[in-house]
């Protein structure tokens, strides 16, 4: 019998309860969604690890030997440690793709994993391609591929295409979608090197048991007497550290965004069982004259919470892990490579539904208590109404001045305050979810306008070969009006920080312009070095501090003193004058050079042609992808404003017939008790607006702290979608106003006034 009561209950408040349904259902969606997509990848990912072997340190020098190799074994803590020679090369195709090999001496440390061919051997001449590459260039197993190191010409078979766990993330330069027509990499054994060149070891992977600490760096330094130019540990591994964050920037993306939904459940639960119960008082007092137990009649009521809640975080707990992880995996593919792409529902997802179903039937517990207090003589007779106490600001001159509309909402407003609260809470996860979403376009479109136009002014970047002579720059920058920059890598220290980042060398250079960290233009001391505004805030320094670094392939570490922070949105690291550098005794060779003219073509001594027009297409790809996170916040909030605004237009409605019916029969024309309606529904919109902008705001900032040491993402948002948020909101509202609003027509005027016996 109870049941039946529950199922009519729930039939005769369908709105309310299908809201509540909704917002179970949304959360729990979101968060088991969003949840698998990124407990998938951190499972796949860590999987494909150890499955290679991932080095946890990588040490780059000159010429490591067999005893060095020893020395760094018998350090404590380390477990493994192989040589390897790594070296770029250009192979043979008309775009000059950079391709780098690596010469492996075991193969027992940061393995390849085999996609298709013979499986990497130590004795087998060959290559082991970058499988990503060779389907862009049309390359299989068995095809010969020629690359040129240094003007030496490496002929080899292809003996298989693999994946590596380096190159999970290898966008490279001003990239930041991959382009694998561009950049590929090859395994070989150390037997497969030309016998007729020297050979030596540049790189040494370290394996290790325990974490890779200050203290395990110095004593592996120590190991080496120094001989070494930097150490990357995993987490200054642009590949393992970038994907890592993308993991982090999901997961706190689907901790945020169920917390407005749920909040939305628990808030509609706590007015529509209060509402619910206190109407059927009569009910309630009738079934403990009958002999219900008052145990039996509150878990009646308490059902109502833990079914429709219980039934929402279900679906959603099945849903989201079948639809979004792939929406999102889609995307991503484009910029990340792994051996396969699946989803994995995290554990927290059922603590999740605990959570949702148990916040949900303890509101609902809390709600029916004190009325099942009573005896069934008490509960027979109707709840008596509440006093309605004026306030300080009835008796103002002020609230005289204030038309009926103004009043009446007010009072409605102060008396309801939970409904009051609900509305306002609904209103702040639509605006800030929308607020989110269209502050992601706006920043990334900022942010490329900021980098392409008025940083990087250049249409072209011709990056030269190693073997280019000095007279032959000094005739490429006549022809094209050029100028000659130096880029390289370098490792930074400072307060107990290492961190590796890139080099900027500029000599008088026009085309390349900076800004400080408000986006306006600066100038940059020419005897001193500058730092990027994100790489001083990882190594805790202001200017005047000093850091002590050095280039990769050298050992010698330089200390300098800061003379500038400027900000970038990519490659975060130093910048100086070719004084400042030349007088710290580095001699200033260029690597590229730098001009407006648009470039198209083979150009003798150029190794690589970079144009602004492909790198924004790049830019474009990342934001393809950003645009589906951006469409998924759109939908979602749409649905939180309707589903509330209507829940609670519906509710307010029911309250409040008597009052409407009163109003009515002397005289409001249906029109008019709309447009009052409205008015509070328009009220709490413009509250919940104002609320919901910064809200929106910082959860955007939260976002943006995942991107990656690599990315300085600053956040813009325009007038346009500001008005764009506030505009949608008003109008999703006014729009679900008009829905429920149109009852007022249809009242019984009869049943709502009559008087209570």
């Amino acid at each position: 019998m109870l049941f039946r009561k529950m199922l009519r209950d729930m039939k005769m408040n369908k709105a309310q309860f299908i809201s509540i349904f909704l917002m179970a259902l949304l959360g729990v969606f979101v968060y088991s969604g969003v949840g698998s997509e990124w407990n998938g990848l951190q499972r796949t990912s860590d999987e494909y690890y150890v499955e290679t072997n991932l080095a946890d340190a990588w040490m780059y020098g000159s010429d490591y030997s067999e005893k060095d190799a020893v020395a760094v074994a018998d350090v404590d803590g380390v477990n493994g440690v192989e040589r390897r020679l790594t070296l770029d090369s250009i192979a043979d195709f008309d775009n000059k793709p950079t391709v780098t090999l690596h010469f492996v001496q075991n193969n027992q440390i940061s393995t390849c994993k085999l996609i298709e061919g013979e499986e990497f051997e130590i004795e087998k001449d060959g290559v082991w391609l970058d499988s990503m590459f060779a389907d862009k260039k049309g390359l299989n197993v068995g095809d010969t591929i020629t690359f040129n190191v240094n003007g030496y010409l490496i002929e080899k078979t292809i003996k298989g295409t693999v994946m590596s766990p380096e190159y999970v993330y290898s966008a490279v330069g001003e990239e930041v979608i991959p382009n694998h027509a561009n950049y590929g990499f090859g395994y070989l054994s150390y037997q497969a090197f030309p016998k007729d060149l020297p050979f030596f070891y540049t790189d040494l992977l370290i394996s290790t048991e325990r974490e890779v600490d200050n203290k395990l760096e110095n004593a592996i330094e120590e190991a080496l007497g120094g001989k070494y130019s930097v150490i990357l540990t995993r987490d200054n591994k642009i590949s393992y550290m970038q994907f890592e964050e993308e993991i982090k920037s999901h997961k706190a993306v689907g901790q945020i965004f169920p917390i407005a939904f749920l909040t939305v459940a628990i808030l509609t639960i706590l007015t529509t069982m209060a509402r619910l119960v206190n109407n059927q008082r009569t009910q309630i007092g009738i079934l403990k004259a009958l002999g219900f137990q008052r145990r039996r009649i509150l878990y009646h009521y308490i059902s109502y919470g833990l079914w429709i809640s219980m039934a929402g975080a279900m679906i959603g707990a099945i849903a989201g892990p079948l639809t979004l992880p792939f929406l999102f995996f889609e995307g991503m593919k484009t910029t990340y490579t792994l051996p396969e792409w699946k989803s994995a529902v995290p554990l927290s997802v059922i603590y999740m539904i605990i959570f949702s179903v148990g916040s949900c039937t303890l509101i609902t517990y809390l709600t029916c208590r004190n009325v099942l207090k009573d005896t069934p003589s008490q509960t027979l007779r109707p709840k008596a109404p509440k006093a309605i106490k004026h306030s300080v600001f009835d008796k103002t001159k002020l609230w005289c001045k204030f038309s009926f509309h103004t009043q009446w909402n007010l009072r409605d407003i102060f008396r309801c305050k939970g409904r009051s609260v609900m509305a306002i809470v609904g209103i702040i996860g639509c605006s800030a979810l929308l607020i989110c979403a269209f502050g992601m376009q706006d920043s990334m479109k900022k942010l490329i306008t900021l980098n392409y136009e008025k940083i990087n002014q250049y249409n072209t970047k011709l990056e030269l070969s190693q073997e280019i002579k000095p007279e032959q720059i000094q005739n490429l920058m006549e022809e094209y009006q050029g100028e000659a920059i130096l880029e390289g890598a370098v490792e930074l220290k400072a307060n107990g920080e290492r961190k590796s980042g890139g080099l900027l060398v500029t000599e008088d250079v026009k085309l390349i312009h900076f800004v400080d960290k408000n986006r306006n233009l600066m100038e940059i001391p020419k005897d001193s070095i500058s730092i990027t505004y994100k790489m001083a805030g990882l190594l805790k320094v202001k200017v005047g501090d000093e850091i002590s670094w050095h280039i990769y392939g050298d050992e010698n570490w330089v200390t300098s003193k800061i003379g500038a922070i400027y900000r970038t949105p990519f490659s975060q690291g130093i910048t100086m004058s070719k004084d400042c550098f030349e007088e710290l005794g580095f001699s200033f060779t260029p690597t590229a050079i730098i001009t407006g003219v648009n470039i198209t073509g083979e150009v003798e001594g150029i190794s690589q042609i970079e144009t602004k027009e492909k790198l924004m297409e790049s830019m474009e790809k990342f934001m393809e992808v950003m645009n589906l996170v951006v469409y998924v916040l759109v939908i979602a909030a749409i649905l939180l404003a309707a589903v509330v605004i209507y829940n609670l237009g519906v509710l307010s409605f029911t309250e409040r017939q008597r009052e409407l019916s009163t109003l009515k029969v002397i005289g409001f024309k249906t029109k008019k008790l709309r447009t009052l309606l409205l008015t509070q529904n328009i009220w709490l919109t413009a509250v919940g607006i104002l609320m919901g902008i910064p809200v929106g705001m910082w959860i955007l900032s939260y976002v943006f702290t995942f991107m990656g040491e690599v990315f300085d993402f600053m956040i813009f948002i325009s007038v346009y979608s500001y008005i764009y948020c506030i505009a949608g909101t008003f109008l999703i509202s006014i729009l679900v106003n008009r829905l429920f609003s149109k009852r007022v027509r249809g009242i019984d005027m009869v049943s709502a006034l009559k008087g209570v016996e």
